[in-house]
């Protein structure tokens, strides 16, 4: 899949969407970004979505608004209005109607949702039929597959759950330490009737609600991750292509979301496509910085400096991947009224005309206002 061009889809009366090997949408909340994701999935894993409601005992009666009601969830099930709504895919026609006419496949792409935090129930991963009917599918098969996770290997061992050597290279591992976790530890909690991941600090075992609410986000998606990056020689997951993340940032101190950039790039090393959904400017400051870096031939010291990396082979590869193979794309969704047009802001020059590209859709809107109005008040301060 390398471009989706949709009409009427929810509040989106148009969108043309070519992907980079990480793709960015940025844009105010219920602006619909989150649809356009999970279409994509749903694009993506059709077979394979189908199978697993199945399994799981879900019957949509051949209905297809009964099948969007279960994979959209509820009260969305009339974001595909079959006389306007058309969607092609590289060329061919995409509707619900053959997404549920195909057969099983394995899946191609992992989204990281938004509402991540809602997969953590008392510290363990919530099963698939623990949520409502209602719920999205998308949050339903995310948590899952962090259960299967646990269940499998991850939760069954003596050794720390973060930082554990042998997941991720050194360099995420104390990155991801430094900014969000400190000097504590996940861990798995077995003294009682039932298991949970705890926070050790000190010898003291914190469980999952007294967490801040950057540590409570970050460790569905942490566990997200380590499923997305095997341990051992294997580079990515067998069969997903594609990752998803909504909104990283969430509950994140600026320094954190620094040790999220070297994460996306990680991922991206490793033969993903990666699509992002994000408020976050520092995203996009790290798209520019690229893009200017890999223009002015500065080479991969500069994005190390950028990233605060130390010289070594690890570093040297990842910089130079990114600067010399990868392409990246950003959207703006922008919502007026109830209508949201979706516009290629990609080049980020900060001297376009147009306020979408030259304001990063809004990201640095505020910055600049504030610059300017100080400006002014200097300038009447000395009149």
């Amino acid at each position: 899949m390398e471009r989706i061009k949709l009409t009427s889809l929810g509040q989106i009366p148009e969108a043309d969407i070519s992907f980079g090997d990480m793709t960015v949408f940025v844009g105010e909340q219920a602006s619909g970004k989150s649809i356009l994701l999970q279409l994509v999935k749903l694009i993506l894993d059709a077979g394979d979505i189908t199978q697993t409601l199945k399994k799981h005992g879900f019957d949509w009666q051949k209905k297809t608004e009964n099948f969007l009601f279960l994979y959209f969830g509820e009260g969305m099930e009339t974001v595909w209005n079959e006389d306007e709504t058309k969607v092609t895919v590289d060329k061919a026609d995409f509707t619900p109607q053959k997404a549920l006419s195909k057969r099983k496949k394995a899946e191609n792409l992992f989204l990281i949702p938004a509402h991540r935090v809602v997969t953590l129930k008392d510290g363990w991963p919530r099963a698939f039929t623990d949520y409502a009917i209602s719920d999205p599918y998308v949050v339903k098969e995310f948590s899952e597959q962090l259960r299967l996770l646990m269940e499998t290997g991850l939760g069954s061992g003596e050794r720390a759950i973060f930082p554990q050597e042998g997941r991720m290279n050194k360099t995420l591992r104390d990155a991801i330490a430094r900014s969000i976790y400190g000097d504590a530890e996940i861990r798995l909690d077995r003294s009682g009737l039932r298991k949970r991941i705890v926070l050790n600090v000190a010898d003291t075992q914190l469980p999952f609600m007294t967490w801040s609410t950057g540590q409570r986000e970050f460790t569905p998606l942490l566990l997200g991750l380590y499923w997305l990056m095997p341990s051992g020689k294997a580079r990515k997951k067998d069969n997903i292509n594609w990752v998803i993340i909504e909104e990283p940032e969430m509950g994140l101190h600026p320094q954190a979301i620094s040790a999220l950039l070297i994460v996306f790039l990680e991922l991206m090393r490793r033969g993903y496509k990666v699509i992002v959904s994000t408020h976050s400017a520092q995203i996009l400051e790290l798209i520019w910085a690229i893009r200017f870096i890999a223009k002015s031939n500065s080479g991969p010291t500069r994005l190390r400096q950028l990233l605060n990396l130390k010289a070594g082979a690890y570093s040297k590869d990842l910089t130079e991947t990114i600067l010399n193979k990868k392409t990246f794309k950003t959207y703006y969704f922008s919502r007026q009224d109830s209508v949201v047009s979706v516009k290629d802001i990609s080049t980020l020059d900060a001297e376009d005309p147009d306020e979408a590209v030259s304001d990063w859709g809004g990201l640095t809107l505020f910055s600049t206002k504030s610059a300017d109005v100080v400006t002014e008040a200097v300038w009447e301060s000395d009149l």
